[in-house]
């Protein structure tokens, strides 16, 4: 059993959940500063409104305020599931509060321009994480295709997770591959995010 910890409370990280859940794992999804009324409402309907379905009973719901006591719960995974925009957000607020080297996954798709050149997603955070003083980073991006909505409603899903170290992403793979949702691992981390974004 892990502590799994997604940050992102839109449709891709609450139905992130449901396998993480099924394997029995202890999961909390923190929503964005901008997600604060869509917690409420999750919390008092049980319902995602954009899944449109029950969430997992045992997943609990926690606005951003709870991300430092949170972490410090030793997580064993955060999966970072924002908008392609909210990238940078997301590392600079892991960076304020993070202790140790723990394992990113990136749900996020899409390419980032940096010094007008491609960046990947998973580069663009170590990048920002590094520049606010976490000196090592163990980060993991994922390719689909995979839609919300089946996942949620446990529709047979492959993704693959990527790490220039294949045994990071076997080891999540482990966490959280069920009897639906098939995750295949790879070290090609360029290829991976840009097939995902394309």
């Amino acid at each position: 059993m892990a502590n799994i910890l997604i940050l992102g409370a839109g449709s891709m990280g609450t139905a992130f959940s449901f396998p993480c859940s099924d394997n029995n794992h202890v999961v909390s999804i923190i929503g964005t500063h901008l997600e604060n009324d869509f917690i409420d409402q999750i919390n008092s309907t049980n319902k995602h409104p954009a899944l449109n379905c029950n969430v997992p009973k045992n997943v609990k719901f926690l606005k951003i305020e709870k991300l430092g006591e949170e972490i410090n719960k030793k997580v064993d995974l955060i999966v970072v599931a924002v908008i392609s925009k909210g990238i940078e957000w997301a590392s600079m607020t892991l960076s304020k509060v993070i202790k140790g080297n723990i394992p990113i996954l990136i749900l996020t798709k899409g390419l980032a321009i940096n010094n007008n050149n491609y960046e990947m997603l998973g580069h663009k955070m170590e990048r920002l994480m590094k520049k606010n003083g976490i000196k090592e980073t163990n980060i993991s991006v994922a390719g689909g295709p995979c839609l919300a909505k089946g996942l949620a409603n446990r529709v047979h899903t492959s993704v693959v997770f990527a790490n220039v170290d294949i045994n990071i992403v076997k080891q999540i793979s482990q966490l959280v591959s069920t009897d639906y949702y098939h995750v295949f691992a790879s070290s090609d981390v360029v290829g991976v995010e840009t097939c995902a974004a394309i």
